[in-house]
């Protein structure tokens, strides 16, 4: 696998670390590359020839590169027929949504609400938005939502990285006081997956681990926050 910026290609680099850095093809990899039904691809590797599948993360920097992570990283969002709120699909029908933020394209600040964005979801009939996107809308795009009858919640979660179980109840509370509502959060998997298992188990759903990453999470972090709130519903 070859980086076609830097023209390096995945292998060992210092210390044995799997990193996409390597200058010619040394010990090669076994890859695991998983299609998502919406859009785009994880991947993941099977480190020093054992069985476990370990994530391949995406490291910014002067060059870019992957390497082998706690983060499991999607290449490749596809560029889908619509365009606004890529990934949508029922959870719930007519009830409960899930999608990538509106117009994203790979940085949570892609986010943005306009008229397109609006007809959208009045035509999914979606009366509320839960956003756990890192940036908040600006006050005009809630004043837009606002005069389309359309209710935002904000619980700002930065990627990779678990709300509080305060933040869970928030987000019960958007969600259960509400009509038709739609989570996302940048990409739409690990953070919004996090929120979907959440309400889940607010319902009375039993779930473990296999179902939260069913959902998208891929974090411990995360996977540890809803055991955490699984417990404390459960007494």
């Amino acid at each position: 696998m070859r980086n076609s910026f830097t023209r390096l290609v995945l292998g060992r680099g210092e210390g044995g670390k799997l990193i996409c850095a390597v200058p010619h093809f040394r010990s090669a990899e076994w890859l695991t590359f998983t299609r998502l039904s919406l859009g785009g691809y994880s991947l993941k590797v099977h480190p020093d020839g054992n069985d476990k599948l370990g994530p391949i993360q995406r490291v910014n920097g002067t060059r870019p590169q992957l390497k082998v992570g706690e983060v499991c990283t999607q290449f490749g969002l596809h560029k889908i027929k619509n365009p606004v709120f890529r990934r949508f699909e029922w959870v719930i029908p007519r009830r409960l949504a899930r999608s990538s933020a509106p117009y994203y394209n790979g940085e949570d600040a892609d986010e943005a609400i306009n008229e397109t964005s609006i007809e959208f979801l009045q035509n999914h009939g979606i009366k509320n938005i839960i956003s756990l996107n890192s940036v908040e809308l600006s006050p005009r795009q809630r004043g837009w939502l606002r005069a389309a009858k359309i209710s935002y919640s904000h619980v700002r979660a930065v990627e990779c990285t678990a709300v509080t179980q305060e933040q869970f109840d928030e987000i019960w509370k958007a969600y259960n006081e509400a009509g038709a509502t739609v989570v996302y959060c940048g990409y739409g998997d690990g953070r919004t997956g996090m929120a979907i298992s959440a309400i889940q188990l607010f319902q009375g759903r039993a779930l473990d681990d296999n179902d939260f990453r069913a959902n998208g999470v891929q974090c411990s972090s995360q996977l540890a926050a809803l055991n955490a709130l699984s417990d404390k519903i459960n007494g």
